[in-house]
């Protein structure tokens, strides 16, 4: 991996969480940010050397990145606008999750270099990141519609 790479994959990374941390709204535009991340992860040579080592760390951090995107789904803070547009924010439970999300990532992949020779792939690192932010997406969207509109104000008539 060269110095640039890992320049492009903490710079996405920092963008996306910085993204997690400001008020958005709830939207589809953001599966093009998942769409990207895992083609890119998925550009040759690919995420997992075939061998039966790579291909099991493959999904052991595909199955990591899963389960945290779930967990950051369903504790990521929302509401509705009185028009009822969702908006969410993340909270201290985001960030926790979110950095467990990359230290999981990371010690899978000291793993696999220390105890089976599989090098570090950042195309893996991609797909979990897209994978990962996918299934937060879905969930947040999911568990959004259960989030209430806020009742209009009663007007009172002036005069």
């Amino acid at each position: 991996m060269t110095t640039s790479d890992l320049a492009l994959i903490v710079g996405v990374t920092v963008l996306i969480l910085v993204s997690q941390f400001s008020v958005r709204p709830v939207r589809p535009l953001t599966y093009l940010w998942v769409a990207l991340l895992v083609a890119r992860g998925c550009v040759p040579p690919g995420p997992a050397r075939t061998t039966a080592a790579g291909i099991a760390l493959l999904i052991a951090g595909l199955a990591v990145s899963v389960v945290f995107g779930v967990l950051r789904g369903r504790t990521m803070p929302m509401w509705r606008d009185q028009s009822g547009r969702l908006y969410r924010r993340g909270g201290q439970v985001t960030l926790l999750l979110w950095l467990a999300t990359i230290a999981a990532r990371l010690s899978l992949g000291a793993v696999g270099e220390l105890a089976f020779g599989e090098p570090f792939n950042g195309n893996a690192l991609w797909l979990g990141i897209g994978i990962s932010f996918g299934v937060q997406h879905l969930v947040t969207t999911r568990y959004g519609r259960r989030v209430p509109v806020p009742a209009a104000p009663l007007r009172t008539p002036v005069g």
